[in-house]
């Protein structure tokens, strides 16, 4: 009994040991549009398409066409080198955002939180609808909901890479007397990548909105008021 159980003992430690060696490597798919998908290849039909599963659980199928090779690659362990982080080459992207507006003119600082839905197309273009909240801050007691396309290109598809982007759209007002407007908020910042499907995404900024104020003064009259800021926001990417 104590054989068998020594070498029942013995086998299993092998077959870990297999297995732990094999869990470090990983397939790694080279595309043509210059990303690269790392994880399990789970099926492949020869010339026309393939399946790969990343270590996140999220499969992906390409065909053939789209892809420039295929290699075997060590894995990192759960503390490795991030610096094979590349963003997924395309599917639903998330952002959330936080950030203050230093105002310029028109009604001055404010707080801003926005969150957006969208698709990205590839490792270097993202295009969402996003909605937001703007409370500001010089006691006027202005709140407005802003409504906004909004477009983010990646410079480069590394772990750390400068963005653009842009939102346009319509500020609406929740304040009584105050009227909103078209809004344009264009934005330079820095990407940083926390894993293949996540970054955490800095920026400074412009917002430019238009709101319309009604008084009454012997009679009604409406005055247009243009806003600027300059935006530092925080976001996270998913």
């Amino acid at each position: 009994m104590m054989k068998k159980f020594l070498l029942l003992c013995f086998v299993a430690l092998l077959s870990g040991f297999a297995h732990a060696q094999n869990t470090r490597w990983q397939d790694a798919v080279y595309m043509k549009n210059g990303s690269v998908v790392r994880g399990t290849i789970i099926e492949q039909v020869p010339g026309k398409s393939l399946k790969i599963e990343t270590r996140d659980g999220n499969v992906f199928v390409y065909k053939m066409a789209e892809v420039n090779k295929i290699t075997r690659e060590q894995m990192q362990n759960q503390f490795g080198n991030t610096n094979r982080f590349t963003a997924k080459p395309k599917g639903y992207g998330g952002l959330v955002e936080a950030g203050y507006g230093i105002g310029v003119s028109g009604y001055g600082s404010k707080f801003e939180f926005d969150v957006v839905n969208g698709y990205q197309f590839s490792p270097y273009f993202y295009m969402g609808f996003g909605v937001g909240v703007n409370v500001w801050t010089n006691g006027s007691g202005l709140v407005s909901l802003p409504l906004f396309a909004h477009f983010r290109t990646n410079f480069m598809n590394k772990p750390v890479s400068p963005f653009f982007a842009l939102s346009a759209g319509y500020n609406l007002s929740v304040t009584s007397g105050i009227d909103g407007g078209i809004m344009i908020e264009p934005t330079l910042g820095v990407t940083f990548r926390t894993s293949n499907r996540t970054a955490v995404i800095f920026g400074i900024g412009y917002s430019g909105q238009q709101y319309k104020e009604e008084y009454f003064y012997y009679g009604s009259y409406t005055e247009k008021y243009w806003t600027s800021a300059i935006r530092l926001k925080l976001g996270f990417t998913f």
